[in-house]
């Protein structure tokens, strides 16, 4: 590595706490003077509480900016999920001085005008050193700038995934110098993306004593002579960075780290929230199912009548379907398809397109999703949520499970009317593995990255795109 290369290298990753710091300030500090430059009527006579609007821009930015993520890494993330970020927290700002203002009844010390002048250039200015700049420093890696080298240590197939990865990534910044294996490598691996293998343990040991490297990646392998204990022994005797990056993992997985005494441990799978995120949930799924069954009671009386009019047969439709941690619980549906004597013993077909067991009204509300509505009540009993993985058949439960990695793990959330899945288009039919499979991984990231305002956004999206194409 070019000695400019290594010294810019070193000092980023000593003194990264120092440049955050470095961040928070120059904000803090243009944020506050911009407000004083461009409203200085309101800074001299607007108090809030006692307390000058500027200084609660500076509290107010202290407090919620950081939780943009702003003033951590975003290398491996995207830079339109920073946008969005940046521009929430930065309207919660102004939006918490407004109303601060208007409780003190002093709003009218706030130029209207200057107020616009200084939030919009005080938004370019995040955007710009925060989004921008990350965004000129990622096409400079793409260019083959501030590449950070990198050796791998895995299984050969492992090590392709890896460095395929790379490949397709450029603006990440990093470069495979070596790989070295504890298998050779198939003929057929050949690739262009992939260097030749370097070796096995022995010849790594030997590369890392003469070459420099920023960072040993490494896939646990055990073999019947190496095991964790000897690639710890080994990348613990040089002063790299070491990443664990394990050839199994899934991106669903969100390997978040605990410890039973002194032992960590690292989840894979599994629901996030709090107690104070589950009765937030909870009370909105309430509030919003029984003001939703209370304005919508007549409707559903009418399609209940028509129901009964135009097909022979009930009018709910109730089948048992996995709940929350896998119980079964029976789901409500307004009866869309003729009335038959089967059952959930046996087998489930999915409805296609042209389906000569659904009722002509029956295809109107499927195709509007108006015979979930009713799963309201599902809702209001906590079996189900507004928003959550869908919940499928118990058969195709059964046979999903068993091919679909992860497939379960979408019961550790309460099943929803609606889902990140449903928005992102992978509802109705299942003709082939892969829409399943991405139905399921939408199930899984949207527990990963649970939020109460993603929660909001899919129900918004719900209504926007309320009839689909994909349900017959």
């Amino acid at each position: 590595m070019l000695p400019f290369k290594r010294l810019s290298y070193s000092l980023s990753r000593i003194h990264s706490q120092d440049v955050a710091f470095l961040q928070r300030l120059s904000d803090l500090l243009f944020l506050t003077w911009s407000f004083v430059l461009f409203t200085p009527t309101s800074t001299s006579s607007l108090r809030i509480f006692g307390i000058p609007a500027w200084c609660l821009i500076f509290i107010f930015s202290v407090a919620l900016l950081p939780s943009a993520g702003i003033y951590t890494s975003y290398r491996h993330r995207s830079l339109k999920l920073l946008v969005r970020r940046i521009t929430s927290r930065w309207i919660a700002i102004i939006l918490l001085l407004i109303f601060c203002s208007f409780i003190q009844k002093n709003s009218q010390n706030l130029s209207r005008l200057n107020l616009v002048a200084w939030a919009s250039l005080s938004w370019i200015w995040l955007i710009f050193f925060h989004v921008w700049l990350r965004k000129i420093v990622r096409n400079y890696r793409s260019v083959g700038g501030n590449k950070l080298s990198i050796i791998y240590w895995g299984i050969p197939e492992a090590a392709l995934a890896f460095s395929s990865q790379i490949k397709n990534n450029p603006w990440i910044g990093f470069h495979i110098a070596a790989w070295f294996s504890p298998t050779s490598p198939a003929p057929h691996l050949n690739s262009s993306v992939l260097p030749p293998c370097s070796g096995s343990l022995n010849e790594m040991r030997q590369w890392l004593n003469i070459h420099d490297v920023d960072y040993i990646f490494f896939s646990h392998v055990t073999t019947d002579n190496l095991g964790m204990d000897k690639l710890i022994t080994l990348f613990g005797d040089f002063s790299v960075p070491v990443i664990y990056s394990p050839h199994w993992a899934h991106p669903t997985m969100r390997f978040s780290v605990d410890a039973i005494g002194s032992q960590p441990c690292i989840y894979l799978w599994g629901p996030h929230q709090t107690l104070s995120d589950r009765q937030l949930k909870r009370a909105f799924d309430i509030l919003m199912s029984f003001l939703g069954l209370l304005f919508i009671a007549p409707f559903l009386l009418l399609i209940a009548i028509a129901i009964k009019i135009t097909s022979p047969g009930p009018i709910f439709y109730l089948q048992i379907r996995y709940g929350l941690d896998g119980k079964k619980f029976k789901c409500i549906k307004f009866r869309s398809m003729y009335h038959t004597t089967s059952s959930d013993d046996h087998q489930v077909l999915q409805a296609t397109i042209n389906d000569s067991r659904v009722t002509p009204l029956g295809n109107f509300l499927r195709k509007w999703s108006i015979d979930e509505l009713p799963q309201l009540f599902n809702v209001l009993k906590g079996e189900m949520s507004l928003v959550g993985p869908r919940p499928h058949a118990v058969q195709h439960n059964e046979l999903y499970r068993k091919i679909i990695p992860g497939y379960m793990q979408r019961h550790a959330f309460k099943p929803g009317i609606t889902g990140l899945a449903q928005v992102e288009g992978w509802r109705g039919e299942t003709r082939h593995l892969s829409e399943m499979e991405n139905r399921v991984y939408s199930d899984l990231i949207y527990q990963r990255d649970w939020s109460f305002s993603l929660d909001i956004k899919i129900l918004i999206k719900t209504f926007i795109r309320l009839r689909s194409g994909n349900a017959y």
